[in-house]
């Protein structure tokens, strides 16, 4: 893998975080990790979206066996009827929202295929997110592990968490009364539609 200045690299991702997505979109050279070894409570198999009752933290289970030693491209989704379970929440979350009807048959198509790799999955999610919103890019996918890239890439590997940075504009929420920045892309797609991509292009840093 030969990066080039202008470049990022990021981690995987289950139905990433806005603020992924601006990062995606922010750089002439996106690049996906596939070669680091998996990482216990990230959201490279989770996804944040809002219900009644707030937040809600949505998992893919994954194969537990020497997972700490395996590298991200070969971790295996665990099949324990999973899927019924993040339907039902997208359901219940966001089925009142203006565009849940427009986008709700092709998410639940995905999260039903049953994918064996955990990487499959969240690259058919982002590309799904990607083409309703019309944005084309060019991501690529590592081909070894770099411990530490030099400081003229921008290295998001361990640092998805950093929102605080970020300016984010107030949208209308299904359940909520005080504006919740940085969900999932799930919550920005059904609550803004073709919107959404407008107000990805829009978010500024402090």
């Amino acid at each position: 893998m030969k990066l080039t200045p202008n470049s990022i690299i990021l981690p995987t991702s289950y139905c990433p975080s806005i603020l992924y997505f601006k990062y995606l979109t922010s750089y002439q050279y996106t690049y996906i990790e596939a070669y680091e070894y998996y990482k216990r409570h990230s959201m490279r198999n989770r996804a944040r979206i809002l219900g009644v009752n707030g937040k809600i933290l949505l998992t893919v289970p994954i194969v537990r066996k020497s997972y700490s030693k395996t590298r991200i491209k070969n971790i295996k989704i665990a099949n324990n009827k999973w899927q019924k379970k993040h339907i039902n929440s997208i359901k219940s979350a966001y089925g009142s929202s203006p565009f849940f009807i427009h986008y709700f048959d092709g998410i639940e198509k995905i999260i039903n295929n049953h994918y064996t790799f955990l990487m499959d999955l969240n690259t058919e999610m982002v590309n799904f997110f990607l083409e309703i919103m019309k944005i084309s890019l060019n991501i690529k996918y590592s081909n070894k592990y770099i411990k530490q890239y030099s400081s003229e890439f921008i290295d998001q590997r361990d640092q998805m968490s950093c929102e605080l940075k970020y300016n984010f504009n107030d949208y209308h929420q299904v359940f909520n009364n005080n504006f919740t920045p940085n969900m999932s892309i799930l919550d920005l797609i059904f609550n803004l539609g073709p919107n959404a991509k407008e107000y990805i292009y829009s978010i500024t840093t402090n």
